[in-house]
Formats: C-alpha cells, structure tokens, sequence
C-alpha cells in the first residue's frame, strides 16, 4: 500500500494501480480496479485501499491527517462532521492526546505533553 501511494507521489498512476491490483490477486473475488482518471481521485483510491487492508492495524488516523497536511485536503471533508449517531457531535480535535502514563517517557518532547494540536 505504501508502493502504491509513493507511486502516486511520483505521477505513476498506472504503477499505483497496477501495484494495488497485485495486492487484490492474492483474495479471490476482488475485481481488478481501474484509473479514476484525475490525481485526486488516484489518491482517494490509494486511501480506500489502504483502509480496507490495514483495518484494524491503527494506520487509519495516521492516514487522514497525511490527506490534510500532505495532499491539501480539508479537515472537515477527511474527518467526520455534525452529528454523531450515538448522540452529540463530533469534535475538532483531529489527533489523538498522550494519555497521562507515557507521560514519563524520556523519548517525548516536552511540548507533546502539553500541546494540543486541533490541525491535522
């Protein structure tokens, strides 16, 4: 999945595509996927993918928040918005905070325990 987003990058659309149709082989049932045509549309497809292989792995937040701040997109189109189904809203927060245990960790910068960053 990484090959394929960095072939992106590189305006290797066909590369990307033939790079995520060789992953989709190896599950039967999987129809081949085609070039959507336009750069954005190639990187949604990237990001599609990506979720669907790696669900579960805790790659998802890292991802949406590269779709802003590398790919130029809006926080409110990549992250969810308005009412959540469980009653309330969703929030503005778009990373996750440093719970209080890691907060010994002598690897951390200082500002990270204290910073809190409502940009993706």
């Amino acid at each position: 999945m990484i090959e394929a987003e960095a072939q992106i990058k590189a305006g290797q659309a066909a590369a990307a595509i033939a790079t995520l149709n060789a992953a989709r082989t190896t599950v039967a049932g999987l129809t081949p996927l085609t070039d959507p045509g336009t750069d954005a549309a190639r990187v949604d497809l990237v990001m599609r993918e990506r979720a669907f292989w790696m669900f579960s792995t805790g790659h998802r937040a890292g991802d949406l928040r590269r779709l802003v701040r590398q790919y130029g997109r809006s926080a409110t189109t990549v992250f969810p918005t308005g009412g959540w189904h469980k009653g309330g809203n969703y929030g503005v927060d778009v990373t996750v905070p440093v719970p209080q245990a890691e907060t010994n960790n002598p690897n951390l910068p200082a500002t990270a325990t204290t910073c809190i960053d409502r940009v993706a």
